[in-house]
């Protein structure tokens, strides 16, 4: 009978090894792009359906109260908000709980030195779009004497506590930033702009403490729709805001107290300030960054442009929502003369056939 040999085993050799290592690697070379591209995908498409219902939100209380919210409204003395237009959508974007237990007597009570405690704390998801960059939200604004670190603040907020950030911003028009010292003509000529009742809301040149260049902005209404000459389908209402700049916060936070992902508090209770956190404007292109404006250390200039920017996390472009509730991508090379017809409700221009 003859020996049976022993069954060898097949193996692999180490060329062949490395082969199917290489190969591996190709393929996951291959595939994250892909997963990156669909990752990216859905979160610009959830950011677009959290501007939509922004959008259906806005109509809806104008279908209640026949004009639009104001955007922020300043008490006498233009030193504190008595509201937002992020708070007056809250009912209308399934947030009436929060509503309800808003203190609109006293600002101070919305806020807490807890997160647990604190209405302005809370994260909100329509209001945050998956590809904005928070260093952390919700976060601490601090006012002078606070009891919490750091105990100071330059960013003109009087009332210290936890505030929750948003990725969205109203259209001011053509110039938003609103101080003395702001480089920008403020008109309220968008969707959402600042109103009170005191001088402080006039310009300098009529016995207010405003920059000269400001529009009077004192006890204005909301907007109604008769008041969008230029079409809602070619106005503005509300964009995203995009908040990681490296270098407006090494560049020029300084100047505001406030680094980026600090800039935008949807229930912000403090003065003109809130013109920085709740709108944006076509005084400067979309997607800008301080660096874009100043290659100085603490520019006061940089710092106000960054301000107005539009801009996403998104690659070329942010999303929008128009004054009649769709939603439009607008590149980051969309001309700021284009972005500024877009911006105006009531300016009788003519949008160019490539504004979209």
């Amino acid at each position: 009978m003859p020996k049976m040999l022993p069954h060898r085993r097949p193996g692999f050799t180490l060329i062949e090894l490395l082969v199917v290592i290489a190969i591996i690697a190709i393929l996951i070379g291959l595939l994250l792009p892909a997963v990156q591209k669909v990752r990216e995908a859905a979160a610009r498409a959830k950011c677009a359906n959290n501007l939509k219902q922004l959008g259906l939100g806005a109509h809806s209380y104008e279908g209640t109260y026949q004009r639009f919210p104001i955007g922020m409204e300043l008490r006498a003395g233009a030193t504190t908000t008595k509201s937002t237009f992020f708070i007056d959508l809250l009912p209308h974007i399934e947030q009436d709980p929060l509503f309800k237990l808003w203190n609109f007597s006293n600002p101070a009570a919305n806020t807490s030195t807890t997160i647990a405690a604190s209405r302005a704390a809370t994260l909100i998801p329509t209001f945050i779009c998956p590809s904005d960059q928070f260093k952390e939200n919700p976060y601490v604004l601090v006012n002078s004497g606070a009891t919490f670190s750091p105990a100071t603040s330059s960013s003109g907020n009087p009332y210290g506590g936890y505030y929750s950030g948003t990725s969205y911003a109203g259209n001011y028009g053509t110039g938003a930033y609103y101080t003395s010292f702001s480089q920008f003509p403020v008109k309220p000529n968008g969707m959402f702009f600042m109103t009170g009742p005191g001088n402080e809301m006039k310009p300098t040149s009529q016995g207010g403490s405003l920059h000269t260049l400001c529009d009077n902005h004192q006890n204005l209404q909301g907007v109604r729709l008769a008041d969008i000459t230029d079409g809602t389908t070619n106005t503005l209402m509300m964009g995203e805001k995009y908040h990681k700049d490296d270098h407006f916060d090494s560049y020029t936070s300084s100047n505001s107290g406030l680094k980026m992902h600090q800039v935008s508090a949807w229930a912000w209770g403090g003065g003109r300030k809130g013109s920085a956190m709740l709108f944006c404007s076509s005084a400067v292109g979309i997607n800008q960054s301080a660096k874009n404006f100043s290659a100085s250390i603490n520019n006061i200039n940089a710092q106000d442009r960054r301000f107005n920017a539009w801009g996403s996390g998104h690659t070329g472009g942010a999303n929008f929502v128009m004054g009649d509730g769709s939603v439009r991508f607008l590149r980051d090379t969309t001309p700021i003369q284009t972005l500024a017809i877009l911006s105006t409700r009531a300016g009788n221009e003519v949008v160019p056939s490539d504004g979209f």
